[in-house]
């Protein structure tokens, strides 16, 4: 009995000291999110992105240092470059000569917030451009769909593959390294915007605002949704400048920890008065919005007539958007949801 009894104390030990050394699923996903800023390494990978229904694919050279990251995509005779410099990503188009500075998404807008609603798990092993690889599922808790895959180099720990879903369980983008040479020698200079070129700064300057400083930095009250899909809390408030006349406009922005959902407002008549007959006020109010294929707006946001709640929805594959012309305010609404979700949120706001 004593020899049992050893035998099973042993076994126990054993397990425990084995589970510290391995690290959790999730431990393993905030490891890969931080190989860039340990590695320089140049590849080659095949990219993939649905974007309004339609898949565009690309090959790009990949290099990365000091953690940050250039793609050089071609596709279809167009050449056209993405850098991710770790706070910031920068879209290059060199038959332009222009540049496009956009926030940088990152994988977790709140990592702890994540690991509440999300389970990630080790389901496999692999190989990717010839190196073994880690398979993990990031996915909803209570059986909801996949949200992430991951395949983790197992010596670097650098993501060699991923592909993302959105809630529809369709695939909308994936990145597949077929080639990769860690330690490579990247000039530090690939990584800045050249001198001359036409920029578009759409980053904002991206300062968060508490409801109180978004209410007087707006300069109109702005009214926080009545209703939120389960997971999401508020990450805080910023002021944005809308369409060709730049009305501004309040945005609340809220996450479940992966997904990020925007809810932006203005009054109707904000910034101008309305003209009889039911002109002016926001852009795009006193026309009668248009539809396009499968009852969904035909590439915009939608228009509706004042005091009516027309409205229509946008599929970007990553994400849906629904511009709502409410009895007082207009309200967009972003983010990776059902279409059902985003008209029950946009309606709890006005």
């Amino acid at each position: 009995m004593k020899q049992l009894a050893a035998a099973l104390l042993l076994f126990l030990l054993s397990g425990v000291a084995l589970a510290q050394e391995r690290p959790s699923a999730w431990d393993q996903v905030w490891e890969s999110e931080q190989a860039t800023a340990r590695l320089s390494l140049e590849g080659r990978a095949w990219t993939r992105t649905r974007v309004e229904g339609r898949e565009v694919k690309a090959i790009a050279l990949v290099q990365a240092a000091g953690g940050r990251l250039r793609f050089d995509y071609q596709a279809d005779g167009r050449r056209w470059s993405v850098i991710d410099d770790g706070e910031r990503l920068i879209r290059l188009f060199p038959a332009r000569q222009s540049a496009v500075v956009l926030p940088r998404p990152a994988f977790a807008a709140d990592p702890a917030l994540a690991e509440g609603n999300y389970l990630a798990r080790v389901i496999g092993e692999g190989r990717v451009a010839n190196r073994a690889t880690r398979l993990i599922e990031v996915a909803a808790r209570g059986r909801g769909p996949v949200a992430w895959r991951l395949w983790v180099d197992q010596e670097t720990k650098f993501p060699l593959k991923r592909e993302r879903y959105n809630v529809d369980g369709e695939l909308t983008s994936g990145t597949e390294y077929v080639e990769i040479r860690f330690g490579a020698r990247v000039p530090p200079a690939i990584f800045a915007i050249p001198m001359g070129w036409h920029v578009l700064d759409l980053d904002g300057g991206g300062r968060r605002l508490s409801l109180p400083e978004l209410n007087r930095a707006a300069g109109f009250a702005v009214v926080e949704p009545r209703y939120l899909p389960a997971g999401y809390v508020l990450q805080g408030g910023y002021v944005q400048q809308r369409g060709r006349r730049g009305v501004q406009a309040a945005e609340l922005r809220y996450t479940d920890g992966l997904r990020v959902l925007s809810v932006a407002q203005h009054p109707r008549d904000h910034g101008r008065p309305r003209a009889e007959g039911g002109r002016g006020g926001a852009p795009g109010e006193g026309r009668q919005h248009r539809r396009g294929r499968g009852g969904r707006g035909g590439g915009g946001w939608g228009f509706g007539r004042p005091g009516s709640e027309e409205m229509s929805i946008v599929d970007r594959g990553s994400e849906k958007a629904i511009r709502y012309f409410g009895r007082e305010r207009v309200v967009v609404v972003v983010g990776d949801l059902t279409g059902e979700e985003l008209v029950k949120i946009a309606r709890s706001v006005d």
